[in-house]
């Protein structure tokens, strides 16, 4: 269980500060304890109240300040996420958001920047599920990389794209 005053990572909502720990707000019969999140980059007031047992969103600690450099620099080992079927794209673009780890998130943008790279060759558009999945997947991990290094979003972003390029 985390701690009120934690920073974590919540779903695809990102970096959160837990706030509070209490019961149900919205039904004095529901036993259950809810963490109070604070989202890092929504707008000011915003708050979530998860479920401290829910198993069907991800919460999880934020990476440490090691484990953050390894990841940067792994990014051009990393794969990008094999997809055997275009039509299932989406699907598993979704299932790699859902497992959260910040090496699916890389493998999500990878795979997103790999065929943007090839689409450009070809003079294609990107299309509209890439568009969405690469938004939500690089604000996700540019949240975490910088809460973690203390480092402003446009350095990290600068960092993943030359290890990409290394690829």
């Amino acid at each position: 269980m985390f701690e009120k005053g934690e920073t974590v990572y919540y779903g695809t909502a990102g970096v959160c500060k837990v706030n509070d720990i209490c019961r149900s707000p919205f039904d004095p019969r529901d036993e259950r304890m809810y963490y109070v999140l604070e989202p890092s980059d929504f707008n000011t007031g915003t708050i979530i109240y998860a479920p401290a047992d829910n198993d069907k969103v991800l919460l999880r600690s934020l990476m440490t300040k090691g484990e953050a450099e390894a990841l940067i620099s792994s990014i051009s080992a990393l794969p990008a996420l094999e997809i055997a079927n275009e039509k299932q794209r989406r699907e598993e673009y979704r299932n790699a958001m859902k497992n959260g780890t910040p090496e699916s998130l890389v493998r999500v943008i990878k795979t997103i920047y790999t065929r943007k790279s090839t689409g450009n060759k070809d003079k294609k558009r990107m299309s509209d599920t890439d568009t969405e999945f690469d938004k939500v997947a690089r604000r996700a991990l540019l949240g975490e990389l910088c809460a973690v290094l203390g480092t402003p979003a446009n350095e990290i972003e600068s960092l993943i794209n030359s290890e990409m390029k290394k690829a």
